[in-house]
């Protein structure tokens, strides 16, 4: 599989993700199944961050099987991982919770009866992370909420959801695609309640937030971008890949270390240039902790 057909791990508040109830199957032999939330992210694979607060061993130590409860400012995701995920099962007996985590894994889903439909993800990797780490999921997981509240807010004044008239206003395509498909499920979504959400998020992590919009934020941090930084990093991952030819890309404390030494530079000014490269899809993590280049 390419990596541009990769699916996208997502950053998406627990609050949203816990209340998805649109499972969609896929159509061919080994096609992906997606999760809709009700703002319309299609969800497979998702990135979550937050606080390991509850871990549980329901199996045994041979065959481990794993519960975790990992907590956001919204709410709870539920992890489970099982004997055949090692590079879960084994950092989790070695953690003790309350400690900051990052998630990677499948969005999963279990109907115990007609009136009951409970979401989970199926870890494929947890690692400890910082508290700076964290706020930055946030800011990540803000940024795709709005993008989204603005497809759905938008998509709600038409009389019937047209994919083909979002994209003509300028909203990407599966956002569109994917808020169609949530229009057609789910009976309301209270629009006032996400924004609350977005707005809570933000002042959680942005004090600044306070006397500016999430716009104005937003244009601030694209002026200061650095794109012959950008490139440079791009081409640092690039060369490593090709050199040692590396399928799951190269270790981010690797390539932070090389960038920063050779452009003299602060680490912030690193990890806000990686942040606006995943942005704009010229770099994803393929592991948990690892830096791709997508052509």
């Amino acid at each position: 599989m390419s990596m541009i057909n990769r699916e996208v791990a997502w950053r998406v508040f627990a609050s949203e993700f816990n209340e998805s109830t649109l499972e969609i199957e896929g159509d061919e032999e080994r096609a992906p199944s997606y999760l809709v939330t009700p703002l319309g992210a299609k969800i497979n694979r998702l990135y979550a961050v937050g606080v390991l607060t509850e871990k549980e061993n329901i199996g045994d130590p041979e065959e481990p099987m794993w519960r975790a409860r990992v907590t956001d400012q919204t709410g709870t995701f539920f992890v489970s991982a099982g004997q055949y995920q090692p590079e879960v099962t084994t950092p989790l007996t070695n953690m003790e919770p309350p400690i900051f985590v990052a998630v990677v894994g499948k969005a999963n889903t279990y109907e115990p009866d007609d009136e009951t439909f409970l979401t989970s993800i199926r870890a494929e990797i947890i690692k400890e992370v910082s508290e700076e780490q964290r706020d930055n999921w946030i800011i990540e997981a803000a940024q795709s909420l709005k993008k989204r509240l603005e497809v759905a807010i938008e998509a709600s004044k038409m009389e019937e959801v047209s994919v083909e008239e979002l994209v003509e206003l300028g909203f990407d395509e599966k956002l569109a695609e994917g808020f169609k498909l949530a229009s057609e499920h789910y009976d309301s979504i209270d629009f006032n309640r996400y924004e609350r959400m977005l707005e809570d998020s933000l002042r959680y992590v942005l004090p600044e937030y306070e006397s500016k919009s999430l716009e104005e934020i937003e244009e601030e941090s694209e002026e200061e971008r650095d794109e012959e930084l950008e490139d440079y990093i791009l081409d640092v991952v690039a060369d490593i890949e090709d050199e040692e030819n590396l399928e799951n890309g190269v270790d981010y404390e690797r390539v932070k270390d090389k960038v920063m030494e050779e452009k003299e530079i602060s680490q912030e000014d690193f990890e806000e240039s990686v942040t606006s490269l995943r942005n704009d899809g010229k770099l994803y993590e393929p592991v948990l902790g690892n830096l791709k280049r997508i052509d």
